[in-house]
């Protein structure tokens, strides 16, 4: 049996006890100068800021890398692997504090690594509409996903390709995982709602805006840094 629309309810951008993701680029910016690109994300993926500045203005102002970064507390660097984001972090290392260094670099989060938990849910959740068919004299129709799911350099090449348009290399690439994070956590709210629709599965727990390692992760990341920022 199917739950109708209305009875679907899955938190869209607000995840309490998470702060959200933080992105860092480096790369030419819209003149060819050597830039960093900072970006603020929502739990979900949804921008609520970004940044980006050249690296000869840091050298000059280096107050002004810090106040941005402060800007990143309690939350989850997220990219491709882990080597860029902690790349990013030891050239700019000694311009920030240690505690908000060692918070930043302790809490990185990998596309792929999301994508695979997804993707072991959706296992379990098809497995259970197994058994309970096989346990039913009713015809069960099996478990259907609105989007399928991606692997990385299929998710990688379309983002590259929503944000060709920017005006600089270094935003395309923040704004491409930006894209990115956006559409894994639709790819677990379409999850969700696949699955709370089957009543029957509805004991295995109510929709979550995130799979559970991931929001662990990101509430993990709150309050990981001792110092506030100036």
């Amino acid at each position: 049996m199917e739950a109708s629309e209305s009875e679907l309810s899955i938190p869209i951008d607000y995840v309490p006890g998470a702060r959200g993701h933080g992105v860092l680029a480096v790369g030419p910016d819209s003149g060819g100068d050597d830039a960093l690109a900072v970006w603020r994300l929502s739990p979900t993926g949804r921008a609520g800021g970004a940044w980006v500045v050249r690296f000869d203005e840091i050298e000059r102002d280096p107050e002004q890398l810090r106040r941005i970064m402060w800007m990143l507390q309690d939350r989850c660097l997220v990219d491709w692997d882990r080597q860029t984001p902690t790349g990013v972090l030891a050239r700019i290392a000694k311009l920030l504090p240690a505690e908000l260094l060692s918070a930043l670099g302790g809490n990185i989060l990998t596309i792929p690594e999301l994508l695979t938990e997804i993707e072991e849910h959706r296992s379990t959740y098809t497995a259970a509409v197994e058994r309970h068919r096989a346990g039913t004299k009713s015809k069960i129709a099996p478990l259907a996903w609105p989007t399928e799911m991606p692997d990385q350099q299929n998710l990688a090449a379309w983002a590259a390709r929503a944000q060709s348009t920017s005006a600089s290399p270094v935003a395309a690439t923040a704004l491409g995982l930006t894209a990115a994070v956006a559409s894994t956590a639709q790819l677990w709210q379409d999850t969700e709602q696949a699955r709370y629709r089957r009543i029957y599965l509805r004991s295995l727990g109510d929709p979550q805006p995130l799979p559970p390692q991931w929001l662990a992760r990101l509430r993990e990341a709150v309050g990981s840094t001792s110092l506030v920022s100036a």
